[in-house]
């Protein structure tokens, strides 16, 4: 946590300039977009004013102003017993908010792409920004969300922001989460989802790059038969950490939980997985599953991988795993006696682990993108041995 704690961070200014935020994004330029600059909401490089009927998007502030009962169960929540410091410090600390709502039954007709960029200040100095993002969807509702962090400039930049999700019964929402982060950017998160009956959340989480990515994802399963799907890939190299802790708390009967996340380990990167399901009593016939896999590819990379269950229900279905390992060596000699030469072979088999996860993502132009950029983030193959 050197990155954050051991840094004298002041609250960001203005980027110096934003003019180059959009065609950085992995996102097409034909979804909606809504746009923050060091924690700044920028209209004048978003565009999502042709929103349908149903869905509405909005300053926090502006929120408050227009309808403040309808958020006090998302703002009231009493974060101190969460065990989130960083969510505390969010929720008292925030300078902007965004606030997505679809109302019962309505879908957005294209994903809504969040950019969180972050650049230079006049002041050159390391710049910290807190903010809050409030999604609510109705029952009935459907939402596909893409919530993209990129980093840049040269000094250190610190983003740490508190998501509240709300999900009403048969809505469903796809959130995609995005870390491009540089060397001198750190990003906390906490995200916290409530699930009604029959509802679905599925999450994306994909870190490519940054000094410190520390994610908390809470999700309760409150009424029957919701359901969620949490898959994370993380490419960790150099002196970067990401660090992500999962909780899913089923706490109706014929709950359905699929995990999965993924590393990618190289030089002296280090990442932390701390993932548990709590399966509560009277949670009968869920269904729940929780796999963390870590590829090493040198000596020095360190790997915490805690996968467990809570289970206090005697009708269910739970199954978790860890795996810390290296590149198959019968794999790596499959490949080489068909001619193919070891840095190539090693590359393949990084890029197959890695582009299993990327597969389960739905958007194609975004799917496209990732696969790119997970091309892009390839570590260095090692030094041939015969």
């Amino acid at each position: 946590m050197d990155a954050v704690l051991g840094t004298d961070f002041e609250p960001a200014g203005r980027p110096k300039s934003h003019s180059g935020f959009a065609g950085k994004a992995l996102c097409p330029l034909t979804f909606h977009r809504l746009v923050l600059g060091n924690g700044r909401l920028l209209p004048e490089r978003s565009r999502y004013c042709d929103l349908p009927a149903g869905v509405s998007v909005s300053s926090l502030a502006q929120a408050l102003q227009d309808d403040p009962g309808s958020l006090r169960e998302d703002l009231g929540r009493d974060l101190s017993a969460e065990g989130l410091p960083f969510a505390c410090l969010a929720a008292a600390l925030f300078g902007e908010g965004v606030v997505v709502r679809v109302a019962r039954g309505a879908r957005l007709d294209r994903p809504l792409h969040l950019l969180l960029a972050c650049d230079d200040t006049e002041s050159g100095r390391p710049q910290m920004a807190h903010l809050r993002l409030v999604i609510i969807l109705e029952p009935g509702a459907s939402l596909e969300l893409i919530e993209e962090s990129l980093g840049g400039g040269r000094a250190p930049f610190w983003t740490n922001l508190l998501t509240t999700v709300r999900i009403g019964a048969g809505a469903g929402l796809k959130h995609y989460r995005l870390q491009r982060e540089n060397a001198l950017g750190s990003q906390t998160s906490a995200t916290l989802v409530e699930l009604g009956r029959g509802s679905r959340y599925e999450s994306h989480a994909f870190s490519f790059g940054g000094a410190l990515l520390r994610a908390d994802l809470r999700v309760r399963l409150a009424a029957e038969g919701a359901q969620c799907s949490l898959n994370g890939l993380c490419l960790v190299r150099g002196t970067e950490t990401a660090d992500h802790h999962t909780v899913v708390e089923h706490a109706a009967a014929g709950g359905i939980t699929r995990e999965l996340y993924k590393a990618i380990l190289d030089e002296r990167g280090r990442f932390v997985f701390d993932g548990m399901v709590h399966v509560k009593p009277g949670a009968q016939k869920t269904d729940a599953s929780l796999y963390n896999k870590n590829l090493l590819l040198c000596d020095d990379a360190d790997v915490h991988s805690n996968p467990e269950f809570r289970i206090f229900a005697d009708d269910v279905s739970c199954k978790h795993g860890g795996a810390i390992g290296r590149l198959s060596s019968e794999a790596m000699f499959y490949l080489r006696s068909r001619g193919i030469g070891a840095s190539d072979a090693r590359r393949m088999l990084v890029y197959a682990f890695g582009s299993e996860m990327i597969e389960r993502v739905s958007l194609e132009p975004l799917r496209e993108s990732l696969m790119a950029a997970l091309h892009a983030r390839m570590p260095e193959a090692a030094e041939e041995t015969a």
